[in-house]
C-alpha cells in the first residue's frame, strides 16, 4: 500500500504557486577554475582542483498534465506514498487509513468534502464501469464480509494508490490477484470532477 510532501498547501494559494526548476549555482564554478597539469613519463599523481558538485535534479515521476481536478486528487494521494498506515488517521503528520487518505486527497485536490468511512464513501459515489473509470476515481473493495471495507484512488492501467493496513505504508497496487477478487466497483464523487485550465501541470 516515494514520500512526497507539499499537498497540504493553503487552498487559497496552492493553485497559484508556479513550479520551480532548480538550477545549480554556476557562479561557484568561476571561483574555483580547474587548474591544468602536465605529467612526465613517470606515474605522478595529478592534483585536481575540487569543483562544486552539481545537485542531482530528478524529475518527479508522477508529473503530468492535469486535465481535471480528479488528476489533482490522484496526485495528492501519490504524494503520501511511503507514509505509514494509521488507523483513524487522516493527515500527513499523523498518517492515514484507507478512507482517511481518500478524504484528505479529495479535500486538497478537488476541494470536496467526502464522508469519513469507506462504506459511506461508497454510498455517495456514482458507480462507474471499468471502461469509464478515470484517474482520481475511487475504487472499492470488500475485504471483510459483505460490506465495503476498503477504498483507494484509481490511477489508470489497473493501478490504484491506497493505505492497505497496519504495518504497510501507503503504496500503489495493481488490481489483480487478491484485490481483483475483492473488487466491488469504481465510484466518482458528484461534483469532484471539474475541468482545469489547459496544460495545468501537477
Amino acid at each position: 500500500m516515494l514520500t512526497l510532501t507539499g499537498c497540504g498547501l493553503n487552498p487559497q494559494v496552492a493553485d497559484k504557486l508556479p513550479l520551480q526548476t532548480i538550477q545549480p549555482d554556476k557562479t561557484k564554478f568561476a571561483q574555483n577554475p580547474a587548474r591544468t597539469h602536465t605529467t612526465t613519463l613517470q606515474k605522478v599523481p595529478i592534483a585536481v582542483a575540487a569543483l562544486p558538485i552539481e545537485p542531482a535534479v530528478t524529475p518527479l515521476a508522477t508529473q503530468s498534465v492535469a486535465k481535471t481536478t480528479l488528476d489533482k486528487v490522484a496526485f495528492c494521494a501519490l504524494k503520501q506514498c511511503g507514509k505509514g498506515y494509521c488507523w483513524g488517521g487522516n493527515t500527513p503528520m499523523k498518517g492515514f487509513d484507507c478512507s482517511g487518505l481518500t478524504q484528505y486527497s479529495f479535500g486538497q485536490g478537488a476541494r470536496v468534502d467526502i464522508p469519513r468511512t469507506a462504506a459511506a464513501q461508497y454510498k455517495v459515489a456514482h458507480k462507474v464501469p471499468l471502461k469509464e473509470a478515470e484517474r482520481g476515481d475511487l475504487v472499492f473493495f470488500k475485504t471483510r464480509g459483505q460490506r465495503v471495507s476498503h477504498v483507494g484512488i484509481y490511477l489508470g492501467s489497473d493501478k490504484f494508490v491506497h493505505a492497505p493496513r497496519t504495518g504497510k505504508p501507503i503504496m500503489v497496487s495493481k488490481l489483480d490477484g487478491y484485490w481483483k477478487k475483492r473488487f466491488v466497483s469504481f465510484g466518482r464523487i458528484p461534483g469532484a470532477r471539474q475541468p482545469l485550465v489547459p496544460n495545468s501541470v501537477v
